[in-house]
């Protein structure tokens, strides 16, 4: 949901929508984003 864009090229669903719909919070959201995110190996 996150990744689908309008015909303008903007985000379909807000971060909040998203979390609606999920029944969770906008920072369940994010920890979930960060974590599929790959991250840079520290040294």
């Amino acid at each position: 949901m996150y990744d689908e864009l309008d015909e303008h090229g903007k985000r379909r669903y807000t971060v909040d929508q998203i979390a609606a719909e999920f029944g969770v919070t906008r920072l369940s959201i994010y920890t979930n984003l960060n974590k599929a995110t790959p991250q840079p190996h520290r040294a």
